[in-house]
């Protein structure tokens, strides 16, 4: 007799229930009915049921019409929402565009040409070459272990993606003009190719890997939106939230066309594993979901080192569950498979290998893990007793048992910790949690990405929305899901996260566009249901049965104190007040729902006419934010002096011509950022990328480039073919100098001294004129070599064989390179492997260079891949001063 329609993904119940309605039209025409003769109640019911007809469309013989009416009204909702829901991917994808619309198909950057090399070699070596891939053409001569040190899940994506595309038949449609004619102009702008033809077909893995973080950034939005309806089980609160999250440049900052980062994969994975563990959480039934949040957790360790981040974020919010009582079998089936599916895929990837049980800072996910599985041992263990166990009894039960257990655990974790067993705290991990804004690392420290943010790095990457975010907090307390706390506890780790790494910001995206959905999504709903309940009724809530209360935990501990308190935190007064506003609502709601329909209006009114302007302002400030953030480094735009835009691509046209004019075995020396470029662009061999495994390699190359020319020369002779410096002002060498004096100075104490840890020696005077010691270095000579007056390198050292258009990048020629040296290194003798017959061979500095690396002090830095046993280095010890506040006699950083 009564139609309910129920669309559970979308979080809509529409039911009706129209004896509700006889009920309501009943009691209000009846009144004060036992004290009335039967004829005037007739009469009265009747003049009641005329006048209450007034603000209603349909009386109770139309209950079947009002029906329809609400299910059309849905029904047509959400195919708005959807059409939203599509406008908001597509607006993801679009805006992420903007690099590839001006300069092309191009890898943006640094460490996305890395990911690019590996792609490739993925794409033309296959799955078991990958991962035993030793690259000898990087980190030369020492190479470097690129299967087992990297983070795969982009790569294979993509590749995966490629080999999809393949299948796809070249196809080109040309779209009927009478169709086109049909449709708003604005439209065409979003059409591929501006509606004049689709085409379909094959990529080059080029173009697939530089439209992958557009497609994934539209992905991040999709799975925002399942997020946000989820924990505020709104559907516009989604949308909203998808809306924001479609262009909040703290994401698009790491997903632009081209940046083919990590992080774009990444953060789509970490807002689909967020959404499914909510989901597991969602009813007793749904725990099997906590395995296809594991999966999703293990995609999102495959792609990105960040991967720590959510595992502990899923992991305290299953301890909080604990603590407010929460707890039960189903949330621990939830969390059990869902750290046992995902712990054991993230295992499987070799740069994580065992660290989720031997890692420090995995150990509270694990620790949480192992709680959980004491606690159903203690349930397990009780309901299997003849004899019920009471509350109070239970609790002390289980407070013993955790006793015992713990204490016992920490003996056997100090033993595993005396014998190595647990990896240290990296030193960005350690910077996560310091005080100082320095790690003590100078390598760590000269990132810019790893500095701290400030007030202004919020405003540009999260706008005006993090205010509204803020609001949203207030929001997420009355759903019935017990995964609303974890919108809270995101937003608490990424703020400290972002606050310590400015880099980190990127995690806070999600979780601002998510809260600052959830007042405009929810108060949407309310003046919507105000608005409809003058034509028709709300259906009446399903009301679940309670699970039964469990004794001897948080939640008796809970109920105990609200027993006591609660009246203080809520009076009676204001319990009667609601009482009394349901009444009115329930008798004279033929009052009741004008009066709400009005307000409603009033505040969607309100809403839209206050904040178009912020709206406005905030889509203005994202447009112009990814243009910003969609030069590729190795080309940008400019305007010349007469006011001509052009494209500088000084960068990646000297990296061409190295690869087009030098020999294939030509090894390249420059400053570490630029060994991918090298590798990636040139094709050619390079001494250091972007990667910080081997900090005494990097310090090696930094000593070198920043030493005497003819003390650079000696030692460059025996390692390079040519030399790289970027100048021209543009963000050129000479501005990073004194960080590369810095961390040489680390390893080698003789460069700058001890008495100098910040290696003020090479450093810029007040008048913009260098020190001695940057004045005769090879750096300075080769960026301004010919440029400022008395400046030239040594013509028997070193010559000059390019310089680009704008001078933004200078290549030399080292003169007398010793062949004795680099046929040494070639020789795959003199490699050291692991295993007879190993592919993990790490290559050797040749005997020429002993003397130099000799004169090394292995650094003191708590990193996997570096030596444990290292002294401290001057720079450590000021950092360490400076933390403890003890007074110090070099200048404040």
């Amino acid at each position: 007799r009564i139609l309910r329609f129920r669309l559970k993904p979308f979080g809509s119940s529409f039911g009706f229930h129209p004896e509700r309605v006889a009920r309501g039209l009943q009691n209000s025409a009846a009144g004060q009915e036992q004290e009335q003769e039967p004829k005037q109640k007739e009469q009265r019911a009747v003049a009641a049921t005329r006048i209450l007809r007034f603000p209603l469309l349909f009386a109770e013989s139309d209950v079947a019409a009002m029906r329809v009416i609400r299910f059309l009204f849905f029904a047509a909702l959400l195919l708005v929402k959807l059409t939203i829901l599509a406008y908001c991917c597509l607006r993801a994808y679009r805006i992420r565009m903007h690099a590839i619309n001006t300069f092309g198909y191009v890898i943006h950057e640094f460490d996305p040409w890395f990911n690019y090399r590996a792609t490739e070699y993925l794409a033309e070596h296959g799955w078991s070459k990958f991962f035993k891939w030793y690259d000898h053409m990087s980190w030369y001569p020492i190479g470097r272990p690129v299967g087992t040190t990297i983070y795969p899940g982009m790569q294979i994506a993509s590749v995966w993606i490629w080999e999809a595309m393949k299948l796809i038949p070249t196809t080109k449609y040309q779209i009927p003009k009478d169709v086109l004619s049909q449709l708003p102009k604005w439209v065409m702008g979003y059409l591929p190719n501006k509606g004049k033809f689709l085409a379909f077909g094959p990529m080059s893995l080029n173009d697939v890997c530089c439209l992958v973080p557009c497609w994934f950034g539209a992905s991040a939005t999709f799975f925002v939106f399942l997020l946000s309806s989820e924990l505020s089980e709104s559907t516009t609160a989604g949308l909203a939230s998808a809306a924001i999250m479609s262009i909040i440049p703290a994401h698009i900052m790491r997903s632009v066309g081209g940046g083919f980062d990590n992080e774009a994969v990444a953060l789509t994975a970490f807002c689909m594993v967020l959404w499914l563990w909510v989901v597991s959480l969602r009813s007793p039934r749904a725990w099997p979901v906590g395995i296809l949040a594991g999966l999703a957790y293990a995609c999102a360790a495959a792609a990105w080192g960040g991967y720590i981040f959510i595992n502990n974020l899923v992991g305290l919010h299953a301890a909080s569950l604990v603590g407010l009582g929460k707890y039960n079998s189903s949330i621990y089936r939830a969390y059990t498979l869902y750290y046992l599916v995902g712990t054991i895929g993230a295992m499987q990837v070799p740069v994580i290998g065992w660290a989720p049980l031997r890692s420090v800072e995995q150990m509270p996910s694990l620790l949480v893990f192992l709680g959980y599985q004491v606690l159903e041992l203690c349930d397990m263990y009780r309901g299997r007793m003849k004899t019920p166990m009471s509350g109070t009894r239970f609790f002390a039960f289980r407070v013993l048992v955790f006793t015992a257990l713990g204490a016992a655990g920490a003996a056997v974790a100090y033993v595993l910790m005396q014998l190595g067993v647990f990896m240290p705290l990296g030193a960005r991990i350690r910077g996560l949690f310091l005080e100082a804004v320095k790690t003590g690392n100078p390598l760590v420290d000269s990132v810019a990405e790893h500095s701290p943010a400030n007030a202004k790095a919020y405003e540009m990457y999260l706008g005006n929305p993090r205010y509204l975010a803020v609001v949203g907090l207030l929001f997420c307390w009355h759903q019935r899901t017990p995964g609303k706390i974890i919108a809270f506890l995101y937003a608490a780790v990424a703020y400290h996260y972002s606050l310590k790494m400015s880099r980190l910001i990127v995690i806070c995206g999600p979780i601002v566009s998510v809260l600052a959905g959830f007042p405009i999504g929810i108060i949407a709903d309310w003046c919507i249901e105000q608005l409809l309940a003058l034509i028709t009724f709300k259906p009446k809530a399903v009301e679940e049965k309670p699970s039964p209360a469990r004794t001897g935990g948080m939640g008796s501990i809970i109920r105990t104190w609200w027993h006591y308190f609660g009246p203080m935190v809520v009076p009676h007064e204001v319990k009667d007040l609601a009482k009394l506003k349901d009444g009115f609502a329930q008798r004279l709601w033929f009052v009741d729902r004008p009066i709400r329909a009005a307000i409603a209006a009033a505040i969607l009114m309100a809403a839209y006419n206050k904040s178009q302007s912020y709206v406005k302002d905030f889509v203005a400030h994202c447009d112009r934010m990814a243009k910003q953030m969609s030069n590729p480094q190795l080309m940008f735009q400019t305007k010349l002096r007469s006011g001509e835009e052009v494209i500088v691509d000084d960068y990646i046209r000297g990296y061409e011509w190295i690869r087009d004019n030098t020999p294939e075995d030509a090894r390249v020396m420059a400053w570490w950022d630029y060994g991918y470029q090298i590798t990636g662009v040139a094709k050619r061999t390079s001494i250091a990328d972007g990667n910080t495994w081997n900090h005494e390699h990097i310090a090696t190359l930094g000593r070198i480039l920043t030493s005497p020319e003819k003390k650079c020369w000696n030692a460059m002779r025996h390692l390079a073919d040519y030399a790289l410096v970027w100048a021209g002002g543009h963000g050129d060498d000479m501005g990073k100098s004194p960080h590369l004096a810095r961390i040489g100075n680390s390893v080698f104490p003789d460069h700058c001294g001890d008495e100098d840890p910040l290696c003020q020696k090479f450093s810029f005077y007040q008048d913009g004129s260098p020190t001695p010691m940057m004045a005769k270095s090879f750096l300075y000579r080769a960026v301004n070599h010919n440029v400022k007056s008395g400046v030239t390198l040594s013509p028997k050292l070193f010559q000059e064989v390019h310089t680009t258009k704008y001078g933004l990048m200078r290549v030399y020629k080292v003169l007398n390179i010793s062949q004795e040296s680099k046929d040494w290194i070639a020789d795959p003798k003199n490699r050291v492997c692991d295993a007879p017959g190993s592919w993990y061979c790490v290559g050797q500095y040749p005997p020429a260079l002993q003397p130099l690396i000799a004169k090394r002090r292995n650094f003191a830095q708590l990193e996997d891949f570096n030596k444990k046993d290292g002294s401290k280095s001057a720079y450590t010890k000021l950092i360490e001063q400076q933390r403890s506040g003890k007074s110090s006699d070099s200048d404040e950083l």
